[in-house]
């Protein structure tokens, strides 16, 4: 893939949202720029010159520069999306990747990728990867400018171990399967016989494939998950401790909050008190593009995009 060379090794972040849209439509058209789309909940489509993509929570399609493309979202199934479009430069900003292509195998793997796109789901920390590296897009500030390159690369990495991970076939099918239903099921009292049969393998496969894919075991994924959705409601939601314990699938407030404090270091109420500030990401209903002079422009994508043709060059049907 056309991330860096040996003379253009500098990122530069050209465009970013994180939007809500309840219908959206989009010509075919290509940027200079690679491009992340990933979906945090409902459904959209992709379209590409050779297929089309139909991604769903926690999916994501990673294009290539100048691969052309278009986005659908119908009003039937509305979709939340963060869009990442960044490409390298000469100019030296203080953040030079190949400094991460000498830790990081994986990157390197993406990087020599020949591939147009990459079509995956976060088995690991993409996400929120992403969500902390947009809402950090609009802040000023030399420590700001210092926190953005740092999750730059947090997100560069775990891209690439998603992308390294959904590599392999054998097996990802039933992996994704079996994350789907923990997601769907997180209220519930999860066996790991019902996550098994649903995925269509018996348990110890599946447990092989967790500690293969996600260097984790069932049960260890599925608290975690609940543990990062109770972290999340007490820091988006006004729900008491009790309530968000139960609706994490915890059947006490006792087990929820000796569970919680293990994980985070602290009680579920301190946690809250820590955080009281939003984290989830929201661009409003614009894109901001900003210029290699470091000027921002937004444009709007209103929820109501019919008639939007996006940006760069424009194909025909």
């Amino acid at each position: 893939m056309h991330i860096m060379t040996s003379n253009r090794c500098y990122p530069f972040v050209s465009a970013f949202y994180a939007l809500r849209l309840s219908e959206f439509y989009m010509n075919f058209h290509s940027h200079r720029g690679l491009e992340i789309m990933y979906v945090t909940k409902g459904t959209c489509t992709v379209f590409l010159k050779d297929r089309s993509v139909q991604l769903t929570q926690r999916e994501f399609i990673f294009l290539d520069s100048q691969v052309s493309h278009r986005l659908l979202v119908t009003p039937d199934q509305p979709c939340s999306l963060l869009n990442l479009e960044f490409f390298c430069q000469e100019k030296e900003n203080g953040q030079d990747l190949r400094e991460l292509a000498a830790h990081c195998p994986a990157f390197v793997e993406l990087c020599r990728s020949d591939q147009p796109y990459h079509t995956g789901m976060d088995t690991r920390n993409l996400g929120y990867a992403l969500k902390d590296l947009i809402s950090q897009m609009k802040s000023k500030g030399e420590d700001d400018a210092y926190l953005r390159r740092l999750l730059f690369f947090r997100f560069l990495i775990e891209l690439s171990k998603c992308i390294r991970t959904d590599g392999s076939t054998a097996g990802l099918t039933y992996l994704k399967k079996a994350c789907r239903y923990i997601d769907e099921h997180m209220t519930e009292d999860i066996r790991v016989p019902d996550i098994a049969a649903f995925a269509g393998v018996n348990k110890s496969y599946l447990q092989s494939l967790f500690r293969s894919r996600l260097d984790t075991t069932v049960t260890d994924y599925i608290n975690k998950k609940r543990l990062e959705q109770a972290a999340f409601l007490l820091t988006n939601s006004t729900a008491n401790v009790t309530d968000i314990g139960f609706a994490c699938g915890y059947n006490s407030r006792q087990h929820f909050g000796y569970t919680f404090e293990k994980y985070y270091g602290c009680s579920p109420r301190a946690y809250r008190q820590l955080h009281r500030t939003s984290l989830t990401p929201s661009t409003g209903n614009a894109q901001h593009v900003i210029e290699e002079d470091g000027s921002v422009r937004r444009e709007i994508l209103a929820f109501d995009c019919t008639k939007y043709q996006g940006k760069g060059e424009v194909f025909p049907e």
